[in-house]
């Protein structure tokens, strides 16, 4: 039986390091296309319009052709400063920068000036209610977004059951894969503490706390201003000093800030 447990707990113990592994290497590798970073990029329109300044308003001073390199330089709202490879310089509009490809081949994504706090967004604080394995579950957590692809989430759920009484403290990492989407996919493992507490009627039954694994997926959906709609599914895995551990599926959505 230890040894049962023992395996389990590792299993789960090999799949968070592994997805956190995973999470850094894809995050050291992202682009982020909303901050002043230096970048060259080919163009694969027919052609793009560099003007003085940032604005329609600026006379067009060059026009870079397909298959040209380009330097971005800088941002200011809705265009970019970009310098050719012979040294001239201008303002290109975001619209005319879509069929353009990055350094290594992959086509870039500009999104529209007001997502920008939406990808660039540090601290987020949700609340979601659902399913919690048959019982009435409400959650609230607080993350810090370490890149646009790798968050920390610290989470406490409290379950309201029939029996049963369940709160659970964790400590997740969440890797979101596209995070410039409007509704963006996330994966999430982590580990906490679960205390259950048996009802009012059931006062004989003594209370437990035990370790719990989590993994789960789910996606954010941005809808305006600083809000976020969260959809999430969770399993569980209760590691109890019984014979058999427990495992524990929870359904939720929810509202999110961030800032």
């Amino acid at each position: 039986m230890f040894m049962k447990k023992y395996s389990n707990a590792r299993a789960w113990a090999t799949l968070i390091l592994c997805s956190c592994g995973l999470f850094f290497v894809h995050s050291a590798n992202a682009w982020n296309p909303f901050k002043d970073e230096i970048l060259d990029v080919t163009i694969l329109d027919p052609y793009v319009e560099m003007h003085t300044g940032p604005g329609r308003g600026f006379p067009i001073t060059h026009v870079a052709e397909k298959g040209e390199t380009i330097t971005l330089l800088k941002k200011r709202t809705d265009w970019y400063k970009a310098r050719t490879s012979k040294g001239i310089t201008g303002w290109i509009k975001r619209d005319e920068l879509h069929a353009t490809l990055g350094p290594d081949g992959p086509e870039l994504i500009f999104a529209a000036p007001g997502r920008e706090e939406y990808y660039n967004r540090k601290w987020e604080l949700g609340v979601l209610g659902g399913d919690f394995s048959g019982a009435r579950g409400l959650t609230t957590y607080m993350g810090y977004h370490l890149t646009p692809n790798l968050t920390t989430e610290l989470k406490l759920t409290q379950a309201f059951g029939n029996f049963s009484n369940s709160k659970l403290a964790s400590l997740n990492m969440v890797h979101t894969a596209f995070p410039g989407w409007y509704a963006s996919p996330f994966f999430t493992v982590g580990a906490g503490m679960i205390k259950i507490s048996p009802s009012s009627d059931l006062g004989q039954t003594e209370d437990r706390t035990d370790p719990a694994l989590t993994a789960g997926i789910g996606v954010n959906v941005y809808l305006s201003r600083s809000f976020l709609l969260r959809l999430e599914y969770n399993e569980h895995k209760i590691l109890t000093t019984r014979e058999n551990n427990e495992e524990v599926e929870e359904w939720k959505a929810g509202f999110s800030v961030f800032f």
